[in-house]
């Protein structure tokens, strides 16, 4: 693609040895992936600044260069195009080279501390149900129907390959994306250039604020997508954050509000919820109908994601009947309040509960489900909050009757630091509980807790396959953890 197409939506401070025929084959903003015919964009990093790496870029066939800090030196064969913020500049060209691929589909994004990866599976699940095919990027994997795309590690990819993968889902005749976006994609600019047709928010609680910082920055970096929304924004009333941010909508754009919850005031009401083992069901009372909804997955929190998935749908002309069959047939989702088929007189629950709130919720419906004990095994991540640590602990000796803390991706720091700060949190609430600094052992040590009718509720990992240490990256599963430990204590 020639140049000028693709910087034709960028706000340009300078751009030198302007070479408008120059054919752009790839763009990358790492050096290490140029090759000839590639427009490099420099990024100043958290770790390092790719300003540092221009001349290695242009060395390995690099003809155009976007940038923000002054370089020391300049090549007369390449082509520099100096912008105010590099990062933000990226999804601009991305989409432009792409040929803006999510202009070409229906585009929901969901933001919010939890149940994004529910309400993407859920939309999924009902559009494919209604005959659409479907994309969804999100923290599990990226997809194109049930094909699996390598999803990077990161719930909101980096902007060139949010791209890249939108584009890929086109060309493959997608009609439908459902999207994670999370609060570090959004102050990042990782979704630049996506058109978003839908917003969903799904609540805001205590989480990432080692790099947010502040609440009202968590917020705000959240909020920025709903600027962006071009059909309706979805949110959940019950939320205070919710509320709010309904309240700067109303200010800021013309784009419809619509809201959903338990509370009266909302748009859409969940009432008359039973919740069993096998699944839940409830009343939806919308602005026109009262409708019961069955739910395959246990749990409040999922009432509340269906709801958001249910108002996105109907917005799209899916009808009921279709949405009420779809809902009531989709599979669980991977690590969500997901009921494992064990051979034990006990039951085991994995979620990927990792927040105070999501541990609270998950903890309140195992309760509403369970008439036996609830063992919880759990741990905190490194490098991360390290403010929820005790907050979490406290939650665990409120609502389970026996807590076994444990390690969950310590990464660089001591992992009985992290158990013993959670715990303290614990110990203020309960005596029934234990440190065990090895995760597969705290799994076998919760089962050995379990008696007949209780339930092991395992939190935090998920979906996730691996442990991450300080000095490496171990392979962990917690459905075969578990497993194993069953047999051990049959042994």
């Amino acid at each position: 693609m020639k140049i000028e197409l693709i910087i034709k939506e960028l706000k340009i401070l300078e751009i030198i040895n302007l070479q408008s025929d120059y054919e752009v084959k790839k763009i990358a903003y790492n050096s290490k992936d140029v090759q000839a015919g590639t427009l490099f964009v420099a990024i100043p990093g958290y770790v390092t600044d790719g300003h540092k790496y221009v001349r290695n870029a242009i060395a390995q066939g690099a003809g155009v260069v976007i940038y923000q800090n002054q370089l020391t030196e300049y090549d007369d064969q390449v082509t520099y195009i100096r912008v105010s913020d590099s990062r933000f500049a990226l999804g601009i060209i991305a989409s432009a080279f792409y040929e803006n691929p999510s202009k070409a589909m229906i585009v929901t994004g969901i933001t919010g501390t939890n149940g994004k990866t529910s309400i993407t599976y859920m939309l999924k699940s009902v559009f494919e149900a209604d005959g659409k095919k479907c994309g969804l990027i999100g923290t599990i994997n990226n997809l194109i129907e049930a094909e699996i795309i390598d999803n990077r590690g990161r719930t909101t990819p980096e902007s060139l390959e949010v791209q890249e993968i939108i584009g890929e889902m086109r060309d493959a005749g997608c009609n439908y994306l459902s999207m994670e976006v999370s609060s570090h994609g959004l102050a990042l600019d990782r979704v630049n250039g996506v058109a978003f047709d839908y917003g969903i928010f799904t609540n805001l609680t205590q989480d990432h604020l080692d790099f947010h910082k502040t609440f009202e920055n968590y917020f705000n970096a959240k909020a920025k997508l709903f600027y962006r929304v071009k059909k309706a924004n979805i949110i959940n009333g019950d939320d205070r954050w919710g509320r709010i941010l309904c309240e700067i909508l109303e200010d800021k754009t013309d784009i419809p509000i619509i809201t959903y919850g338990l509370e009266p005031t909302n748009d859409y009401i969940a009432r008359n919820m039973i919740y069993e083992v096998q699944g839940t069901t409830y009343t939806l009372v919308t602005p026109v109908s009262e409708e019961q909804i069955y739910l395959d997955i246990p749990g409040e929190f999922m009432v509340y994601n269906s709801m958001a998935a249910i108002i996105n749908a109907l917005e799209e002309g899916v009808s009921m009947e279709s949405i009420k069959k779809a809902m009531a047939t989709m599979p669980g989702v991977e690590g969500r309040m997901e009921r494992l088929d064990v051979d034990a007189p006990f039951d085991v629950i994995i979620d990927y509960a990792h927040s105070p709130d999501s541990l609270k919720k998950l903890l309140k419906s195992v309760r509403k489900i369970y008439n036996g004990r609830i063992v919880l095994v759990f741990g905190c991540n490194g490098d991360r909050d390290r403010e929820k640590r005790p907050i979490m602990g406290r939650i665990a000796g409120t609502y389970a009757d026996t807590v076994v803390v444990t390690s969950d991706n310590p990464a660089s720091e001591n992992p009985m630091d992290i158990i013993n700060a959670v715990a303290a949190g614990v110990a203020e609430k309960t005596e029934n509980y234990t440190a065990v600094e090895t995760r597969v052992e705290a799994v076998y040590h919760g089962a050995s807790l379990c008696q007949p009718g209780d339930v092991l509720v395992l939190a935090g990992k998920g979906h996730e396959k691996q442990e991450i240490m300080k000095d490496e990256i171990l392979y962990y599963n917690e459905w075969d953890t578990v497993r194993e430990a069953i047999q051990r204590l049959k042994n």
